[in-house]
């Protein structure tokens, strides 16, 4: 589906509807453009994610799957064992923290690595949402206070999930109604094309596309494979920064294209230097107003000079402090942010505002050309200035105090046991792998499909899950799908290239229909990606033992 404006608008609207008849691609793109703050909730069969949106960015993302959590990712990744998660686990409950916040009070982690394996978990999150071909949706507005500092970029994840997760024939069924079309860069776009990092063949091709080409014409004039060619005009077009010609805006009469000649070039927006962008700016300048006027005289202009260091006088403690401050401001309120005692007098709560503003002064990452640390500075800053105003106002800081009070009682309510105890229903596809892997090892197939389905539907990104269950059908049907299953496992090379098990499987599927030459070569990839594991060792072996034996008889 490749939406129109009037579509999109529909669509940022709707309350609900079916996976099947708008995409998740499409619906993520129309929450942005028309900058919605709502809950996307879809849900396939048992498995369910809750998308948090805030004005149209992404922010946070809330599934009922084991790996989708913060200790789960980072387990499978390889960054901490099983036992290190779950003593952190106990210790973030014990304490009353997250899990990431242990991780940092354990050594383990820094805030500035948590902050990056946040944006990675978000992101491989947000991603499962493109293999989702069937499911349901629905859009309320937010219930709870969202935490997460993040914030996605949409076209890169648009992008990115087309290009990896896209069926070629969804694909194909999109993109089909632009063959024999001229198509162009859209020259007023949503999103700016810088805003999204392309490979050196997609370059290539929205060069091409700035003057206008056809599909066919894109294909002729480059050796990009047209796979890749419809993927990236499949995404493009959904994001709106690729068009057909009938749809470009009017011209004045005069012009190439009133006359009948080509449109105009388009000119591709490049990358503006770090020291050139303008900081994102969210909140108000009440933040602003109230930081500046709170300064005695002289000290903003001090704070100014201060800030004209090189970045190497930006320490690592001072960076990743920021970055400490940053991950944990949206979800403390005005006096757990400036580090103010309730009963703290205005003097006192000034110091401290000065304090955090000193601290967090965003022009002295920016002078330090910091430009990433320099935005997270100036949204703290600001937050420190709205704090601070809220702190000013005897009304809204008595109700504030009232809150906490509240708060604290609910929580001394509780017991031990249910403030302790760990409690989780999430979903564990590793446990279902794990099953269809013994039932496969003993010989019942068609059992060990409906584990393996179930594991890969929760979770899609995984080439293992995808290879063992091509393998299995392979097997279950006594080889008569083979090309199913070759065809299968080609597509978890193309999007994991780096997946030997998937080379050791097509090798050992080739090797029992008479392929042996190109199954030698890929149990050969397999030995060198595998090592330890001497299964494809062995496979070549018997492979090899194949071949000697149909010599002998001829």
């Amino acid at each position: 589906m490749i939406p129109n404006d009037e579509q999109l608008e529909t669509i940022s609207h709707m309350q609900g509807g079916s996976l099947e008849e708008t995409p998740f691609a499409v619906l993520l793109h129309a929450l942005t453009v028309f900058e919605r703050t709502v809950v996307l909730e879809i849900e396939r069969g048992p498995l369910e994610k809750s998308i948090f949106f805030e004005n149209g960015a992404v922010v946070d993302c809330r599934s009922n799957l084991l790996h989708d959590t913060l200790s789960g990712f980072m387990v499978a990744r390889g960054d901490i064992t099983e036992e290190v998660a779950q003593d952190c686990l106990n210790k973030s409950v014990s304490r009353g923290i997250r899990f990431g916040e242990a991780l940092i009070l354990e050594g383990l982690i820094t805030a500035s690595e948590l902050y990056r394996a946040l944006q990675q978990n978000l992101a491989k999150k947000l991603l499962d949402g493109f293999s989702w071909r069937t499911g349901e949706f629905r859009m309320r507005e937010h219930a709870t206070a969202v935490e997460s500092p993040l914030k996605v970029n949409t076209p890169q994840l648009v992008l990115t999930g087309i290009s990896r997760f896209a069926l070629d024939a969804e694909v194909n069924e999109a993109v089909g109604p632009l063959v024999g079309k001229t198509l162009y860069l859209n020259p007023d776009p949503p999103y700016a094309l810088s805003e999204i990092r392309l490979s050196a063949n997609q370059r290539q091709l929205t060069r091409l596309l700035e003057n206008g080409r056809r599909i066919d014409e894109l294909a002729a004039e480059t050796s990009i494979a047209f796979n890749e060619i419809m993927r990236l005009l499949y995404s493009l077009a959904v994001l709106g920064v690729v068009i057909p010609e009938d749809r470009l805006p009017q011209r004045r009469p005069g012009t190439a294209a009133a006359e009948g000649g080509a449109p105009p070039e388009v000119e591709v927006e490049a990358e503006p230097a770090a020291a050139a962008r303008e900081p994102h700016v969210e909140t108000p300048d009440l933040g602003r107003e109230l930081a500046t006027r709170a300064l005695p005289p002289g000290q903003l202009e001090a704070l100014r000079l201060e800030a004209a260091v090189p970045a190497e006088a930006i320490t690592d403690k001072a960076r990743d402090g920021l970055m400490d401050a940053y991950l944990k401001h949206r979800g403390r309120d005005a006096f757990e942010l400036l580090g103010a005692d309730e009963d703290a007098s205005m003097t006192a709560i000034e110091s401290r505002f000065l304090e955090f503003s000193e601290r967090f002064a965003p022009w002295k990452f920016a002078a330090a050309g910091l430009e990433g640390l320099a935005e997270k500075a100036e949204d703290l800053f600001l937050a420190g200035g709205r704090a601070f105003g809220e702190l000013c106002d005897v009304e809204r800081r008595n109700a504030l105090i009232l809150r906490r009070r509240n708060l604290r009682e609910e929580q001394a309510k509780k017991t031990a046991p249910d403030r302790f105890l760990i409690k989780s229903d999430l979903l564990d596809p590793e446990v279902q792998f794990k099953k269809g892997k013994s039932l496969m090892q003993g010989g019942h197939y068609r059992e060990a499909l409906s584990q393996l389905e179930f594991a890969l539907d929760c979770d899609p990104q995984n080439s293992l899950y995808r290879a063992e269950l091509a393998h299995c059908r392979f097997l279950e049907s006594d080889g008569r799908k083979a090309d199913e299953a070759l065809n299968e496992l080609r597509e978890v090379l193309r999007i994991d290239p780096e997946c030997g098990l998937a080379f050791y499987l097509t090798g050992l599927i080739q090797s029992e229909v008479g392929d042996p030459e190109i199954a030698e070569g890929n149990l050969r990839r397999a030995i060198k990606m595998m090592m330890p594991d001497r299964r494809p060792i062995e496979a070549l072996k018997a492979l090899e033992g194949k071949k000697k034996r149909k010599r002998k008889l001829f």
